[in-house]
């Protein structure tokens, strides 16, 4: 079995409503869907995310990655050669989505030559994962009223909520989540390094009072002394994000002690290295929780694949149901969340089958 070819196709899915944090704005699902095919008929998908302002990446910049870089350096490989697959591509740097979706792709087509899960072949058990609700910066009753009908109609009751600019807004936000889905939820908060970390320690301080379990990215990654002070002053324990993206910056944020938690992001790592995130914030003594790089459905099925594979994720809330942000989904059997939880798929692979006819409604071929 070899690797013949890699498809790229970008396309575009408007936002129901624009999606607002303190590092940008987005209106709209500018992805890139990736299929990697091999020589016995057989194709593997991934889902690459454009953010620009987080990670420098187009839909044009991961196109050409790929064309450029990725495609020829399997073209002839076994897809089961995962280590020498990682060594002929890490040397391509930055580019994080564009390889993260290449390892899933090849995941998901070891699934499909086996005819087993993804989760299976990555030594896991099928399993359900509690879904976290990603709650925008809207008005306080806005908010407030998003995760109480979440929580009603879904049975979500773990609730991340943005935050970053203004201080007593952002409190009165949480406030409000609070008061809307009881004392019992789970609820963290995300800053997108929007605050310093002076703002950073006084927001969070009064925060605490509405039992705020994790705040993520609180104040620049590049203020280390800053991002100490503020692990030292607040009682509410700091998850890496971006400040992470790689297993060495993990190790630094985690034994520096200014985290205690990981974002881990399959569409950003893949499945090889961000099994090695877990494993590394496992030795430290850290959490692990499954995030959203903003992902359609078909990064969100890859991310609860891999969840259910590693019992020390699959206990945290994952954040598992960005795509109902999207206004439509490109693939055949949508993602439902019932009671709260998604479970992993018995279908091979990351279990996701694309509608050519929706994918070919979005694709934009102009970039």
């Amino acid at each position: 079995m070899q690797i013949t070819s890699i498809e790229t196709v970008p396309f575009t899915i408007p936002y129901r409503h624009p999606v607002v944090a303190a590092s940008g704005v987005l209106r709209s699902a500018q992805h890139v869907l990736v299929r990697v095919h091999s020589d016995d008929g057989l194709v593997g998908v991934g889902e690459a995310v454009a953010r620009s302002f987080v990670y420098g990446e187009s839909q044009a910049s991961i196109v050409a990655a790929f064309r450029e870089w990725l495609e020829p350096a399997v073209i002839g490989l076994d897809p089961f050669a995962v280590e020498e697959i990682l060594e002929r591509t890490n040397w391509v740097v930055a580019n994080n989505t564009a390889r993260g979706a290449l390892d899933i792709a090849l995941h998901d087509l070891r699934g499909k030559a086996t005819g087993l899960p993804s989760w299976r072949l990555l030594g896991g058990m099928q399993t359900s994962v509690q879904v976290t609700r990603i709650l925008g910066m809207g008005e306080a009753q806005e908010v407030a009223d998003e995760a109480s009908q979440a929580f009603s109609e879904q049975g979500v009751a773990s609730f991340k909520v943005k935050v970053g600019t203004h201080l007593l807004s952002d409190v009165a936000r949480i406030a409000a989540v609070r008061e809307a889905v009881g004392e019992d939820a789970t609820i963290y908060v995300d800053a997108n390094h929007g605050w310093t970390a002076e703002q950073a320690i006084r927001a969070l301080t009064a925060m605490a009072e509405y039992n705020v379990a994790l705040v993520e990215e609180p104040s620049p990654a590049g203020d280390r002394i800053g991002r100490l002070r503020v692990a030292q002053q607040v009682p509410i324990p700091i998850m890496a994000d971006e400040s992470a993206p790689t297993v060495a910056d993990a190790a630094r944020e985690l034994t520096s002690g200014s985290a205690r938690a990981l974002s881990i992001k399959t569409t950003r790592t893949g499945f090889t290295e961000s099994a090695r995130l877990v494993a590394l914030a496992d030795a430290l003594g850290a959490r692990t929780l499954l995030g959203s790089q903003a992902d359609s459905m078909i990064g969100a099925a890859a991310s609860l694949a891999f969840g259910a594979a590693h019992p020390q994720v699959a206990r945290e809330p994952g954040e598992l149901d960005y795509f109902s942000v999207l206004a439509d989904y490109v693939v055949t059997e949508p993602l439902e969340v019932r009671g709260g939880v998604l479970t992993a798929s018995q279908r091979p692979g990351i279990a996701v089958e694309i509608d050519e006819d929706k994918l070919s409604h979005y694709r934009v071929d102009d970039v």
